[in-house]
């Protein structure tokens, strides 16, 4: 898994673990970038927080995404992403197919994709160490950890 070859087909523990959707008071300014394949044959950038995304196991996610998103309908479309993040000093990037899984969930009305893991290929170099991916500030902290406790709840329940 150095250096983006010899991918692993299943998610570090910690990974598992950073996104089973407890602790999310922790990482309120965490951001993921998920990327899809738009119509016109490019990538597509998005955010997702932990609030979005539930790890059922080291293969499988289950991701909630704005449902008229251009990402909601690249993945409906389509089914693949790719998921980047920092993990243990390293970028990985995680490619992955989806299926939708639900629609109209929440007050929000999010569409939930089941995603499954077919590579992890981890970036390192040997002359740095990656600190930080990207993050944002909240303008009102408490009603985002409620909404993702809601939103957590009910990928819980998929």
């Amino acid at each position: 898994m150095q250096n983006g070859q010899n991918a692993a087909h299943e998610l570090p523990r910690q990974v598992v673990e950073d996104f089973n959707g407890n602790g999310l008071e922790a990482r309120l300014g965490d951001a993921f970038r998920l990327s899809t394949v738009g119509e016109d044959g490019w990538p597509h950038a998005a955010q997702l927080s932990v609030g979005e995304i539930l790890a059922v196991s080291a293969v499988e996610l289950l991701v909630a995404v704005w449902p008229n998103s251009h990402t909601a309908g690249n993945l409906k479309r389509d089914g693949k992403l790719t998921l980047s993040l920092v993990h243990d000093g390293a970028l990985l990037e995680i490619r992955a197919t989806a299926r939708m899984a639900a629609e109209q969930q929440t007050a929000l009305g999010l569409t939930v994709f089941r995603v499954t893991v077919a590579a992890v290929n981890e970036h390192r170099a040997k002359y740095a160490e990656v600190t930080s991916g990207v993050t944002f500030r909240l303008h009102d902290p408490q009603a985002v950890l409620a909404r993702w406790r809601e939103q957590i709840a009910m990928l819980r329940a998929i």
